[in-house]
């Protein structure tokens, strides 16, 4: 049983970050049992999981984490979101059966997928995102063959750093591209292989952009640090990656903390 002092903790800090206090819903139990199955294949993180990785990224940059990537047809729209129609299907269908809002299962997902890869981290999770079948702006994602200038103006607008920009793109350490070749050789692992890899040109397959970022001005640095310290990237990746699942939110006072069942299914 809490303390007396360590519930008013546990409330002060509830304030401090904005988020109530209230129990996850039931539903999202049924929700991380479901993805447990979807996302693992073999105790390895599948393709499922690194496409919901991406979505939650493809949902939220152009304008506000709404879930409208897939409630406005994003995915099946725009070129950008090619290797995404299937995980955009898969977890519509999932929000509808669960009941639960389309918004917060992306980025439910996407937390989940990062845990279920071998050593990822945990990333909260919060639900009470309001979804929108309102589209979001066009020309808003960095594109494959971006300069490292081009990117990191890209994420300032967006209010993030260079250094949450590099910890982010440490993302495609799970990822692949349109062939299905990795962008690192470890791509069921969450390690630093991708920074360096990427760096020295001996990763599988790389992006023109994630090559201009390893050598950029702006942006060497801290991909060489990340790449030499799996502790300092997974320090600024957990963070970097939990204020994009609020990006054009501005109140979460509402909103409810379900990082428990996610870290109960993987346990």
């Amino acid at each position: 049983m809490h303390s007396f002092r360590s519930t008013v903790l546990l409330a002060a800090l509830a304030a401090y970050y904005g988020v109530a206090r209230a129990q996850c819903p039931s539903a999202w139990t049924d929700v991380a049992t479901d993805l447990k199955t979807s996302f693992i294949t073999d105790g390895k993180c599948n393709d499922d999981a690194r496409a919901a990785i991406r979505l939650a990224f493809h949902d939220c940059f152009p304008g506000s984490c709404d879930g409208s990537i897939i409630l406005a047809n994003e995915c099946s729209d725009r070129a950008e979101n090619t290797q995404l129609v299937d995980i955009c299907s898969s977890l519509g269908d999932k929000a509808t059966q669960f009941g639960v809002g389309t918004a917060d299962l992306i980025q439910f997902a996407a937390a989940f997928g990062v845990a279920a890869c071998t050593n990822g981290p945990v990333v909260s999770v919060v639900v009470g995102r309001t979804d929108s079948s309102d589209a979001n702006p066009t020309g808003q994602m960095p594109g494959f063959n971006d300069d490292a200038a081009s990117i990191v103006s890209a994420f300032a607008a967006k209010g993030f750093s260079v250094t949450e920009l590099v910890a982010l793109v440490g993302a495609h350490t799970a990822a692949k591209d349109l062939n299905g070749d990795g962008l690192d050789d470890t791509t069921s692992e969450w390690d630093t292989e991708f920074y360096t890899q990427t760096a020295d040109g001996t990763a599988p397959s790389s992006l023109n952009s994630d090559k201009n970022l390893s050598n950029g001005t702006d942006t060497s640095s801290d991909w060489n640090t990340f790449g030499s310290d799996s502790s300092a990237w997974a320090a600024a990746f957990v963070p970097a990656m939990e204020k994009m699942g609020l990006l054009g939110i501005s109140d979460t006072s509402s909103f409810t903390d379900c990082s428990s069942v996610l870290t109960d299914a993987l346990a």
